[in-house]
């Protein structure tokens, strides 16, 4: 069976025939409609934001009487990943090929030899499906457990960003995993040997003060109540290891302001104190928030989020991975028995119809509520006697859990209306400029990267909008 995230081919090609040739060929063969361009340049404005999900690219070398396949072809390779690229041959000459070939694409494939196309795709899907695997395998070392696309990607993330000495800002809704993933960069990093310290931002915060002496330790006799001998703070202990800043965007604009020099040279005062110090940390934060709205709107000093943000890992709801629901699951009812009582020969199986109810639910506390809701249903299939966590349990467990107002139909909470006004305009904007993306984000005066961030979070295709 084909990998479901493997089966994506991009056409570019101005010759709508063998567009209709090429798709009958792959869906004969069981993948699904290739995405189709006869412009170049929408299959690469395409290809900048859906590379890592093209399994190939099928390319053409001539565009009327011009090699302008070869131009696409090096904008293809300067992408941050690079899927495989055959061009399409309609009897060019060899010399065009050869050069193509040698501007890294992977072969060509004549267009009157079709016919072979799926057994060539067929060895570039095993090999990414190993891949796979093996990113799948590194997140469960970590405790983070997955068979989805969306966390294909963080894993991938995970890898490129661990050994560097970047800052990096982690977003996700509550739930989501963002301490998992924090560890996980610390443990996979050079300074893995060295202090993990995570600072709960929201319990330390009440004050600039009260923040900078729990940060960077106090000088003796500095206010009224401190220790009289002076103290060390969460920078001195992450020394030679990581600093993890836990719900980053909870911080009041005078809060931030005693980080900016911290963050950047890690260099800082105690409390008190006029002695300059510094320390060999790496930094990672986390949020909870839309923090790069609160940027634009004054809520978070953009010159802070530019330090703590040298590069950024978003984690997907649960509710954007429900493949992985019933693998979570299942782990649960398999590992918390010997939390509940204790005893790891308890074992709790779930019905089919269970697991399918559970892929339904809309999870709005994410993987910490799954978590709750089968650890209740295992107390409650206990005291039943049942064999197994049927339906009826699981609808008795959920008949307690919150909903949320999309869920139960109310006309929905003030954050709820504000995300559908903002989906609206975004759309509205994208309609008026044809799905043009850099005069999108000029009229809403946000960066273009952060309007593709939008887009994706509020699954927007801009795509749609060149072709009205």
């Amino acid at each position: 069976m084909k990998h479901p995230h493997l089966s994506t081919v991009v056409v570019i090609d101005d010759d709508p025939e063998s567009i209709r040739r090429i798709s009958e060929v792959l869906t004969a063969a069981g993948y699904q409609p290739p995405r189709a361009f006869l412009s170049p340049e929408e299959g690469l404005e395409y290809l900048r934001s859906h590379a890592r999900e093209t399994l190939a690219v099928l390319l053409d070398v001539m565009f009327g009487d011009h090699a302008r396949g070869l131009d696409i072809l090096q904008e293809i390779c300067s992408l941050p990943f690079v899927p495989p690229v055959l061009m399409l041959s309609a009897h060019e000459r060899a010399r065009l090929i050869e050069t193509a070939l040698k501007r890294g694409a992977d072969a060509y494939v004549a267009k009157d030899d079709l016919e072979s196309l799926p057994e060539r795709l067929e060895s570039y899907r095993l090999k990414r499906s190993k891949e796979f695997k093996e990113l799948y395998q590194f997140l469960r070392q970590f405790g983070i457990l997955t068979q989805s696309e969306p966390m294909r990607k963080v894993a991938e993330k995970i890898q490129r960003c661990a050994p560097t000495e970047l800052t990096v800002l982690i977003v996700g809704e509550t739930g989501t995993g963002k301490s998992l993933v924090a560890r996980a960069l610390h443990q996979y990093s050079r300074r893995s040997n060295g202090p993990f310290v995570t600072v709960d931002i929201p319990n330390v915060s009440s004050s600039a003060e009260l923040l900078s002496s729990r940060l960077f330790g106090t000088a003796p006799g500095a206010f009224t109540g401190a220790p009289p001998q002076g103290s060390t703070g969460f920078f001195h202990e992450a020394d030679g290891g990581t600093l993890f800043l836990d719900e980053i965007g909870e911080l009041s604009r005078e809060q931030q302001s005693t980080l900016l020099k911290p963050v950047e040279e890690k260099r800082f005062c105690r409390v008190g104190s006029t002695k300059e110090e510094q320390v060999d940390i790496r930094i990672i934060s986390a949020t909870n928030r839309d923090i790069a709205q609160m940027v634009d709107t004054g809520g978070f000093r953009r010159d802070l989020y530019e330090r703590l943000a040298q590069e950024i890992i978003f984690l997907p709801p649960l509710r954007e991975r429900r493949e992985d629901i019933p693998l979570l699951a299942t782990y649960f009812a398999q590992t918390l028995p010997a939390e509940i009582w204790r005893d790891t020969s308890v074992r709790f199986q779930f019905a089919d119809a269970t697991l399918e109810e559970l892929q339904r639910y809309p999870w709005d506390g994410n993987v910490r509520q799954l978590q709750n809701v089968v650890r209740r249903c295992l107390i409650l299939a206990e005291q039943q006697k049942a064999d197994s966590i049927t339906p009826r349990i699981l609808r008795e467990v959920l008949s307690s859990e919150p909903r949320s107002d999309s869920v139960s139909g109310n006309n929905g909470t003030l954050g709820d209306i504000e995300q559908k006004a903002r989906k609206e305009r975004i759309k509205e904007v994208l309609e008026k400029y044809r799905g043009n993306m850099t005069k999108a984000a000029r009229e809403l005066r946000v960066t273009r990267t952060h309007l593709h961030r939008l887009c994706r979070q509020y699954k927007i295709n801009p795509q749609e909008y060149r072709s009205r």
